[in-house]
């Protein structure tokens, strides 16, 4: 054995804490009784990905409602190591009130995000990354097995699921008010690609600048499935700007232009 795989400590001591109760107390485990789900009049559902022959197995197991795809409960059951089971946890966490359509959008940075202690620290270290993959292999399973169950036209974009006191943490970016504007719009920029977009992307969602004016007033455009969503000028526009106004400028303005979407790379991108 080499003195690195001697001296690296066990990957438990770099789970975040919130993964680590996640893991100690996780509270879907099980299965879902085939005749209580009939008579519920829903579907069960079961998605597997893994091999206990490997050494990591996991099955997950969905109650869905047959008129809008819906899922209603979610349980799991974890043969393998200890990341396993708080992917298998968080992924159970996540899906339960999404459409199956939503629910395949989940990705491995999503499920990490749910229990980093701090936005910018993963929760799995590297070394436990595959097995956030085997919680999406299974999530794709269970997906695959309700694409003929009905989906709402028009059904309103999940939640997006931030900690609320990781949310509104942040005295916004160090020297805003010095940057040049064309930076400005990069720091934006980034927090959108790490913060906001993953999430309204799981609704077949997107979002762009379309200006700043003032350095307090974002222009955006939302894209895809958020343009006929109720909740982008309500409960995920609030959310946005109180994410932007923690991570960027306590006094920004989240201002959306329905009607303007852009179809290309806003002036200050292009060279």
């Amino acid at each position: 054995m080499s003195l690195a795989a001697l001296i690296t400590p066990f990957p438990w001591a770099r789970y975040s804490r919130k993964l680590k109760a996640k893991i100690d107390a996780p509270r879907n485990v099980g299965t879902f009784d085939p005749t209580e789900s009939a008579a519920r009049g829903v579907r069960l559902v079961e998605g597997v990905d893994g091999h206990i022959e490997d050494g990591n197995e996991l099955r997950l197991y969905w109650l869905v409602d047959i008129e809008d795809g819906m899922v209603v409960d979610a349980k799991f059951q974890a043969y393998g190591q200890s990341a396993l089971i708080g992917a298998a946890e968080v992924a159970c966490e996540m899906v339960i009130g999404k459409n199956y359509d939503q629910a395949q959008r989940i990705t491995a940075d999503l499920l990490d995000k749910q229990v980093r202690d701090k936005s910018d620290v993963h929760a799995f270290p590297p070394e436990t990354f595959a097995h956030l993959n085997l919680a999406l292999g299974a999530i794709l399973d269970c997906a695959e097995q309700c694409t003929d169950l009905p989906t709402p036209e028009g059904y309103e974009a999940p939640p997006m699921p931030f900690d609320p006191d990781q949310m509104f943490e942040g005295d916004g970016y160090p020297g805003w008010d010095e940057l040049p504007h064309k930076q400005k719009l990069t720091v934006i920029e980034h927090v959108l690609d790490e913060e906001i977009r993953p999430y309204i992307a799981m609704d077949a969602g997107g979002l762009d600048v379309v200006k700043l004016t003032d350095d307090r007033k974002l222009h955006v455009a939302y894209k895809g499935t958020c343009t006929s969503c109720y909740s982008s000028v309500g409960a995920t526009l609030s959310a946005i700007q109180q994410l932007v106004r923690a991570k960027v400028h306590p006094d920004i303005e989240v201002i959306p232009e329905m009607d303007e979407v852009p179809t290309e790379a806003p002036p200050w991108m292009q060279e």
